[in-house]
């Protein structure tokens, strides 16, 4: 019987580098920090890949930009205020995470923020606010993933 590879646990809100490799110009690339966004139920051990947004120390005035401050990051904190950048959302091996250095908890005001920066990014506002009907109408709550 074929043991399984265990690739690491991580979860959302991580704060990890990433080898991002060589990327055109635009694009983010070599080795930065970026916040983990995939679901947890996707991050398991078993899993091979995980989402990620990457970090930037140069602040831009883009909308879809969450500044994130160094005491927002439990662990090891950020060195300077950076820019996430849900625009370059990539889905990374997880063989090209360098290291974990801290978290954004999950209940901190910048997480609700980096949630709806990736809502506009990615223009789900209409099935987001259709989700929260629909739990609305079934009285229930979404649990965490």
């Amino acid at each position: 019987m074929e043991k399984k590879k265990n690739y690491g646990k991580y979860k959302r809100g991580d704060v990890v580098y990433a080898d991002f490799g060589h990327k055109p110009p635009g694009v983010e690339g070599g080795i930065r920090p970026c916040v983990i966004v995939s679901c947890n139920a996707s991050n398991h051990d078993g899993a091979p890949m995980v989402t990620v947004c990457p970090l930037s120390s140069k602040l831009k005035p883009i909308p879809v930009h969450v500044q994130i401050k160094p005491n927002d990051v439990r662990g090891y904190r950020l060195k300077t205020i950076s820019d996430f950048l849900p625009e370059d959302i990539q889905t990374v091996s997880k063989m090209a995470i360098r290291g974990k250095t801290g978290y954004i908890p999950v209940e901190a005001d910048v997480m609700e923020q980096i949630d709806r920066a990736l809502i506009r990014q990615l223009n789900l506002m209409r099935a987001a606010r259709n989700m929260v009907m629909e739990e609305l109408e079934n009285g229930s709550e979404n649990k965490e993933n």
